[in-house]
């Protein structure tokens, strides 16, 4: 009797087959689309660099705290934070542009490269997820920088709620991976 083994498959293996699957489909695109993945690729840097000096703009500040309001460190970070949402935005207009999803590969576990109406589907979702992100952000930081606690006490009970729920469930994750 012989058993097939399949050989569990790395994560490098999964990107370069991810990459892959996305040039050959980019390969049967016309020279629009691949003009356009190519203008998107330079605007997601374009929004990576934005997020590196967001954070080094709040670090600066941080560290320069006794010379500054003091209301401007919060600012600071919570920009940082809605930058992260418009990258996300970023990602998920080239994935509609495309109709390919993912269109980049950044780091962590690859996701399936999807195309058609589920990349579309996907899309769309992270350009909503992105905008709500920067909405709840600006908005936050206008909370703060206006010190309105009327808007900033159920801001910072729902932001209490949701790093809580993130942290049990990353820790139920951690514990489920372990056994």
């Amino acid at each position: 009797m012989t058993t097939n083994v399949q050989k569990p498959v790395t994560n490098k293996e999964a990107r370069e087959n991810l990459k892959s699957q996305l040039n050959e489909y980019l390969a049967q695109q016309p020279e629009s689309i691949r003009s356009a993945h190519r203008w998107m690729k330079g605007m997601e840097v374009a929004g990576v660099v934005l997020i590196a000096a967001a954070f080094i703009l709040a670090m600066v500040l941080s560290i320069a705290w006794k010379s500054i309001n003091p209301l401007v460190i919060p600012i600071a970070w919570l920009s940082f934070a809605a930058c992260m949402g418009l990258l996300m935005m970023l990602f998920g207009l080239e994935a509609v542009i495309l109709r390919a999803f993912p269109p980049l590969l950044w780091l962590g576990k690859p996701p399936k490269f999807v195309t058609g109406s589920d990349a579309l589907w996907r899309g769309w979702t992270y350009i909503l997820g992105g905008l709500l992100a920067v909405a709840l952000w600006v908005f936050l930081a206008y909370a703060t920088w206006t010190q309105n606690w009327s808007m900033l006490s159920p801001l910072i009970g729902i932001l209490g709620v949701a790093m809580s729920i993130a942290i049990v469930y990353s820790m139920f994750q951690k514990l489920t991976k372990s056994r």
